[in-house]
């Protein structure tokens, strides 16, 4: 790593305008590269092999959408050596009706007052302490577990908490006598020798530590604290944080509707953006989700209780990533494969179920022949690409039945045909392949580099404590 300007007054380093040379001629880096390969293109006709199409469905119950997106923004609070940094969080679900939608669509005009019927959303705000800043004297590592306990306490806008939430999810609340446990392999006290703590259902959000004495919170099951370095920051702790929340949001709502009601849940769409998958730490969360799905993919039939429905109708939407540039390099083949619908007399959108060899031959590189599943550890659904009948197209993450599946077949998919169909009538035409739930949600969410960004460097300057 080069010198920097610390004060300004000399010039930093500059790199090496020959040292690539040595790179070129290393014999060790050219017998690497030739061991070397990358996913391959996919050819036309493997394509068309695993495509399938979309049919329309008998009845669609879905009459509401709710979806849910975030953001965030890092504010330097300090630019003297040490700076300092706080992180602003916001996000939420933005809920509105299929027929609103529908009603607008016949519109000739749109008036203002109907265009806000789409934007009606439920806005939550953090602000979390990233690097050389305390609580009350806390250790940065510290400070952001409390900050984070403290938040997913908080009851906002009158309902229950985030954190009764993550109660509920991490120890499957939903089943009549659940007896989950959860277990932290260390103490997130620094220093602390205590290890395999046992976690309940009945175990309080925040209890002391038998061995150090000091705070344990419910919240540390998320296990982001080990991801903060006290000398380097929490920058890490973001983006895992960011995306948590989101799937909280979605998980409180379907909790909510579930506790009211739990037929209601068929006749909602639950959106993310983003892929169903938590990453890094936070991963842990995956399994429960997962057997939150299953449950609610096998429920009574009111109208008849000898059988079973699918209750949950929920779907994430990527925007961009390798999966999104795939997508897009075989556009003619999905084109070509609509067309050849049309012909026969079938005007419908088509499917591309995403298998592990799939994934691993022409997306992503890894073993098409290996046993561990795509996102076995990290996604609570299976990957497909979808063209509507419009010609836009979608990456989307769908929950199967019966846990993950290296290779999902159309049926094992929760709800597919009704939740692609309620996808093909939310197109945004702003952006390409948008739809128009997520991009109003981004819109009321999103912090932009301006000049939000400055208003809420401004702000923190004026309001923290020195």
């Amino acid at each position: 790593m080069a010198y920097s300007s610390v004060r300004g007054r000399k010039p930093m380093e500059r790199a090496s305008k020959i040292s690539h040379t040595n790179i070129i001629t290393a014999p060790e880096v050219k017998g690497l590269l030739a061991e070397c390969t990358i996913p391959r293109a996919a050819d036309k006709a493997t394509v068309s092999e695993l495509l399938l199409r979309v049919p329309e469905p008998d009845q669609q119950p879905i009459k509401a959408v709710i979806a849910v997106d975030g953001s965030y923004r890092e504010s330097l609070v300090r630019d003297d050596f040490p700076s300092a940094t706080i992180t602003f969080f916001a996000f939420g679900p933005l809920f509105f009706k299929l027929e609103d939608l529908r009603a607008l669509d016949r519109e000739t005009f749109i008036a203002p007052e109907d265009l806000s019927k789409l934007k009606k959303i439920q806005r939550f705000h953090l602000a979390l302490p990233t690097q050389n800043i305390s609580r009350n004297g806390r250790s940065l590592r510290d400070s952001i577990r409390y900050t984070i306990h403290e938040f997913l306490l908080k009851e906002h806008h009158g309902d229950k908490s985030l954190g009764d939430t993550l109660r509920w999810l991490i120890f499957r609340l939903w089943l009549p006598s659940s007896s989950q446990q959860r277990v932290m392999r260390h103490c997130p006290n620094q220093d602390c020798t205590r290890e395999d703590i046992v976690l309940t259902a009945q175990s309080p959000a925040l209890f002391d530590c038998d061995v150090c004495g000091k705070p344990i919170y419910l919240a540390d099951t998320l296990r982001l604290h080990e991801l903060v370095d006290d000398e380097q920051g929490a920058s890490r702790v973001t983006s895992y944080l960011l995306s948590t929340l989101e799937t909280l949001a979605l998980v409180h709502l379907i909790r909510a509707l579930w506790d009211m009601k739990p037929t209601l849940l068929r006749e909602v769409l639950f959106i993310k953006d983003g892929p169903l998958a938590l990453f890094g730490q936070v991963f842990s969360l995956v399994e429960p989700l997962r057997d939150l799905a299953s449950f609610l993919n096998r429920y009574p039939d009111p109208a008849d209780p000898s059988k079973m429905v699918s209750l949950l109708n929920i779907v994430g939407l990527e925007k961009s990533g390798s999966f999104v540039e795939h997508a897009v390099n075989i556009e003619k083949t999905l084109d070509a494969a609509q067309e050849a619908a049309r012909q026969d007399g079938a005007d419908v959108g088509v499917l591309l179920p995403l298998s592990n060899e799939y994934i691993y031959k022409y997306v992503i590189p890894g073993d098409p022949g290996g046993s561990i599943a795509y996102g076995g550890n990290t996604y609570w659904g299976g990957k497909v690409i979808f063209r509507a009948k419009d010609g836009s197209t979608y990456v989307a993450t769908v929950p199967t039945s019966g846990g993950h599946k290296a290779a999902p077949k159309y049926d094992d998919f929760m709800n597919i045909t009704e939740v692609l169909a309620a996808v093909s009538e939310l197109r945004c035409s702003m952006y390409d392949n948008a739809l128009i739930p997520v991009a109003l949600a981004n819109r009321l969410v999103s912090l932009s580099d301006v000049p939000s960004s400055r208003i809420l460097e401004s702000f923190a300057r004026g309001s923290i404590g020195r």
